[in-house]
């Protein structure tokens, strides 16, 4: 039997559900709202939510869950969380399609939280589709779940029979079993005895979900997610291989490592690789596991999550979260054993080849720097791919997806430049406030006016700052253009902005050779092309702002990054060591605490500028007519550069 695409983890169990009020259903009705993406409702955000999967006899204790979880002495924003009413239509009614739309008209323009029942996703009005904010799912609570509830109430798990027995009950008479039951014992008797009362659960709420089945995304559906999303597509080509015997499993990629800031999708990327494979996918964590108990108890549910995707083969099993095992170079204090111990596991687990013939495993990290090396070892998650923030094309069609039929002939690539460096979560956040702001005017037609007024707050800049803005990303385009064949990265296009969201008044992308003849010298290049936009605020403004630093990103974090890492990991410095890997997140860290390193990283800074400042120089022309460019198109590319060459003394690069 296949495994269910979600699992509720001990996360969903906080201290003021352990007393077995609510203890299961409460873990479920959480589960539910963040599978479906509903975070802000649970917060007490405003909203309206279809929760489907809720059998008739469950409507109580459900209805009571939510009020729990969703208690009104939250607070957001300083305020008191929104009104909270939950609507029961769970039992048959011809007439509820005529219902819904009054219904939505006017909970839409109330600034509160609407939840509404029902027994099986088909029954949902296809109006609830376009307008709810979301619609979640309940999944009747499987071995892992009531494992861990068992652990959070006595600290103590019964035997696997019984809890295979416990999964069997519906959900309102488990609860009642654990509501009567002051310890393990006496729980699985009144499981015992509610066992005759249990009839056949419907199908429709079922005690997991399978990828296969066409409730989420599939690869082709996400974009922005670069080499993730082609490498998934290779490898739903590999399975059905396979599956078929025309290869053998040591031809499949059988570990793989995702990587990104918070919001890029990861989760969301695992789940859509399961549905394109049509696979079961078992998701984990390090901190799902440590809920079972101790050191021992956390092992055994490692083994057990490889053994349950083993299995349901072929299968995937996500790990998230890997870099919480942490790094036993890096451990230190009470708890290093013991996380080497955790570590030891879990590569044991990676190492049983043959054990896990049919498991792809997936792990993600927001630091990938900070994961334990042995665990990226060939063998184990030996290819790493990164899922970066999505660029301009990419943010509009990720806008269009979430759209979905709404605003069909809408340009959003105004829209997709305005949100420069947003996430995917974040642009989710965006189409569902505008959806919103389209309800509370009694609108069933949203205009591109929401999204706009859906945009984080915009601070418009004023002439000289924008200025400053204009000339810094011609500094880094007229000299990344001159150093490209000696630092191996190309200008694409500059961009600049009047309006700021994240700080950042411009941009200028690169395109890496991945070929290129790395050499301390390039590197050296390319940290001259990072501080050019400082050099050309100085030459030609005079002075230098704060736009060249103040976050991780900025030019100044890079150029440090890669001047520390000439010393400490590429062998190119003053003393052949080597002590960072290739990220160096830990780069800020070292300087802080090593005097010599940070004058030594200083030190080739300084150089840098001062070549910078010499390119610029030479280049003044050049960079004032790029400046003045950007400040009347707000952009500069190739092809522009090319049709006003006439304008432009800048050598034409192509770019590799």
């Amino acid at each position: 039997m296949r495994r269910p695409l979600y699992m509720v983890d001990a996360r969903d169990f906080r201290e003021r559900d352990r007393d077995g009020r609510k203890l299961l259903s409460a873990a479920v009705v959480t589960s539910a709202f963040r599978r479906a993406g509903l975070h802000h409702v649970l917060l007490g955000h405003p909203g309206v939510v279809a929760l489907t999967g809720v059998h008739p006899e469950e409507v109580e204790i459900i209805s009571e869950a939510i009020q729990h979880k969703m208690r009104r002495d939250y607070r957001v924003a300083g305020k008191r969380a929104a009104e909270l009413h939950v609507h029961d239509w769970t039992k048959h009614d011809p007439k509820r399609a005529y219902k819904a739309k009054p219904f939505l008209i006017s909970n839409a323009q109330a600034e509160s939280r609407e939840v509404v029942l029902f027994q099986n996703r088909d029954e949902v009005p296809s109006l609830f589709e376009t307008v709810a904010d979301g619609i979640a799912e309940i999944v009747h609570p499987g071995v892992e779940t009531i494992r861990a509830a068992f652990n959070a109430r006595f600290g103590r798990i019964p035997s696997e029979r019984d809890l295979n027995a416990a999964c069997e009950l519906p959900l309102h008479l488990l609860e009642a079993a654990f509501r009567r039951g002051s310890s393990v014992e006496q729980v699985m008797r009144a499981v015992g005895r509610f066992g005759a009362l249990a009839e056949p659960r419907d199908a429709t709420v079922s005690k997991g979900r399978n990828a296969d089945r066409e409730d989420g995304p599939s690869l082709d559906d996400l974009h922005g997610l670069g080499e993730a999303a082609e490498w998934g597509r290779s490898l739903a080509e590999d399975l059905l291989d396979y599956q078929t015997g025309r290869i053998g499993w040591r031809e499949v990629d059988r570990g793989v490592l995702v990587y990104g800031p918070p919001g890029t999708g990861k989760t969301t990327f695992a789940l859509a690789l399961a549905r394109t494979c049509s696979l079961p996918i078992h998701v984990h964590s390090l901190a799902a596991w440590q809920a079972a108990g101790h050191l021992n108890d956390l092992l055994k549910q490692m083994r057990k999550a490889f053994s349950d995707a083993k299995a349901s083969t072929p299968s995937i099993l996500f790990v998230d979260e890997l870099d919480s095992f942490g790094d036993r170079q890096r451990l230190s204090g009470h708890n290093a054993q013991y996380s080497r111990e955790v570590i030891n596991g879990f590569l044991e687990c990676l190492d049983g080849a043959a054990d896990r013939e049919g498991v792809v495993v997936l792990g993600a990290t927001n630091f990938p720097d900070l994961v334990d090396p042995a665990i990226k070892r060939p063998g184990r998650l030996d290819r790493q791919i990164e899922i970066p923030l999505p660029d301009a094309a990419a943010r509009a069609k990720i806008l269009r997806y979430h759209l979905g039929s709404l605003l069909p002939d809408a340009d959003l690539s105004e829209i997709s430049d305005q949100i420069e460096g947003a996430s995917g979560a974040e642009i989710e956040q965006v189409v569902r406030e505008a959806k919103r702001r389209a309800r509370k005017d009694s609108r069933r037609v949203m205009r591109i006016s929401d999204l706009e007024a859906s945009l984080p707050p915009a601070i418009v800049l004023s002439k000289n700052a924008f200025w400053r803005g204009c000339v810094h990303e011609a500094g880094h385009w007229v000299v990344g253009r001159k150093l490209a064949e000696e630092s191996g990265v190309v200008p694409k296009r500059a961009r600049v902005f009047r309006k700021v969201r994240d700080g950042a008044r411009g941009t200028t992308t690169f395109e890496r050779d991945q070929g290129f003849d790395r050499t301390k010298e390039s590197h050296l290049a390319a940290i001259v092309v990072m501080l050019a936009g400082a050099a050309a605020e100085e030459v030609i403004l005079g002075s230098r702002g704060d736009g060249s630093g103040g976050r991780i990103g900025s030019d100044l974090q890079l150029a440090t990054a890669i001047a520390t890492q000439i010393e400490l990991s590429f062998g190119l410095g003053d003393d052949l060591v080597y002590i960072l890997d290739g990220t160096a997140s830990r780069s800020g860290d070292l300087l802080s605490i090593d005097p010599l390193l940070k004058r030594r990283v200083a030190a080739t800074l300084s150089e840098c500028l001062e070549r910078a400042r010499s390119e610029v120089r030479s280049r003044r022309h050049e960079v004032e007519e790029c400046a003045q460019a950007l400040r009347s198109f707000g952009a500069l590319d190739n092809e522009l550069a090319r049709e006003r060459s006439e304008n432009f003394s800048v050598s034409s690069t192509t770019s590799t």
